[in-house]
């Protein structure tokens, strides 16, 4: 198969990165990639997607990284697993894997161990330099779940219609379920016997570390929700994602003591990215506009959270702050223009990672991880699908259908130009196309 024809089958079935801000695969293959990393860490505690399709689907992603190796002429696919989650892993298709460019490589039980920098330091050894996409340092980081979905399409013809989601959190049960992509997150959670659980609660479309707050008035399933999770609104996760940005920066001005805990314990700055969150929470809580360096570095911040949860002792939010300066440098298109290659780690690394048992105890979720989940098979029928037009990173999709056209399943009602970055977007359910919005395509069964 050559490059240009895998890049186009990828496009036409729509298919983004599934666990993270979703960038459209299909720009991600290149003839530069030596080594595609595949992120099966599921660091996010209380997460479960990527466990179940390790183990059911695992000859699938081995097949589909094989035919990914020879189209990009790569040298080698290594899958990246929590040494803990070996055991989801059929132990004769490991077997299997001996003596060909398909691994398997055990990384530690840590928290961001999915951030695609530090994946790539955990399975390669290579620290992506600042600023950089991990192409630069011949790598492609890809999500189990995209490469299962690279393999509906290429084995199937199937586009994205469909989204594993694990729902969790304060249930008596977690499960992980596949629900209609544009299906309402209300009904979902309704429909999977969960609504009677919502009552004080609330409820993240992520995980608890960086996942985001669910409109269940409005919400829907998107190519990227890969959890909801529900918590009581009393919990701190809830609590400080309701937090307004002006409280959270008057807290900071009045309680941030320049401790640098915020920075020592970011997991960029131990790979030795030259990122101090510090500076960044100084300047934005004390308004000093003309320290322009202390805001342009929060473009090296992944968002992860470890500054927060793990670093400040005064109970601040550090990780809010910067992602909210990141987010208005990229709508503003301001970038930093001396960043460098770290050319090692800080030997202080190592006794600064954050294992996933103390990230759960400082979460304060210990009770809400139980002992297994569910893969339940349940159908859903919704009766109403809305299709969001930008479920991605880069231009939304532009409608391809008229208001009252019929659809099947698996039709193509929206798209962005092959040549721009963004992606393909399907019917999940036969019907027709109700309303057509600066937001969705509205499909009615």
């Amino acid at each position: 198969m050559k490059l240009e024809e895998l890049q186009k089958i990828v496009y036409d079935a729509g298919v983004v990165g599934a666990g993270g801000a979703g960038f459209p695969t299909h720009r991600k293959f290149s003839d530069q990639v030596k080594q595609i990393i595949v992120n099966a860490a599921e660091c996010e505690p209380l997460m479960m997607v990527d466990h179940h399709i390790l183990h059911k689907h695992l000859q699938a992603l081995v097949d589909t990284l094989n035919i990914l190796i020879d189209t990009l002429g790569a040298d080698e696919a290594i899958i990246g697993i929590k040494g803990k989650n070996m055991h989801l892993l059929d132990r004769k298709i490991v077997a299997s894997l001996s003596g060909t460019k398909v691994r398997i490589k055990e990384i530690p039980d840590i928290y961001p161990a999915g951030d695609e920098v530090v994946l790539t330091y955990e399975t390669t050894g290579k620290i992506i330099p600042e600023g950089s996409i991990p192409v630069m340092v011949g790598v492609m980081v890809i999500n189990v779940e995209t490469v299962y979905n690279i393999h509906c399409a290429l084995t199937k013809s199937e586009p994205v219609l469909d989204k594993y989601i694990t729902i969790g959190g304060d249930t008596d049960k977690d499960i992980t379920i596949k629900a209609p992509i544009g299906m309402k997150i209300m009904d979902v959670l309704q429909c999977a016997g969960y609504g009677d659980r919502l009552q004080g609660h609330a409820v993240i479309n992520g995980g608890p570390m960086m996942g985001k707050l669910v409109d269940l008035e409005n919400d829907v399933v998107t190519k990227t929700t890969k959890g909801l999770l529900i918590f009581p609104e009393t919990s701190q996760i809830i609590q400080r994602r309701r937090m307004p940005d002006s409280i959270t920066l008057k807290r900071a001005s009045a309680a941030c003591c320049q401790c640098t805990m915020c920075s020592d314990m970011c997991p960029r700055y131990l790979l030795g990215y030259d990122i101090k969150v510090h500076k960044t929470v100084y300047a934005a809580s004390q308004s000093m506009v003309t320290d322009t360096e202390s805001f342009l570095q929060s473009a090296l911040c992944c968002g992860c959270g470890v500054c927060t949860v793990m670093g400040c002792q005064q109970m601040l939010n550090p990780q809010g702050i910067s992602m909210g300066i990141k987010g208005l440098l990229g709508k503003h298109g301001l970038r930093r223009t001396n960043n460098k290659a770290p050319e090692k780690v800080r030997p202080e690394r190592e006794s600064r990672l954050v294992s996933s048992k103390r990230l759960i105890e400082r979460l304060g979720i210990a009770k809400y991880v139980k002992d297994s989940v569910e893969r339940d098979y349940m159908e859903f029928k919704p009766k109403r699908v809305y299709i969001q037009l930008s479920q991605h990173v880069g231009k939304p999709a532009s409608a391809t259908v008229k208001t009252g056209a019929k659809v099947k399943r698996g039709d193509i009602v929206a798209q962005t130009e092959y040549d721009a970055l963004g992606t393909t977007m399907h019917s999940s359910i036969s019907g027709t196309v109700k309303e057509i919005t600066d937001r969705f395509v509205i499909i009615e069964a």
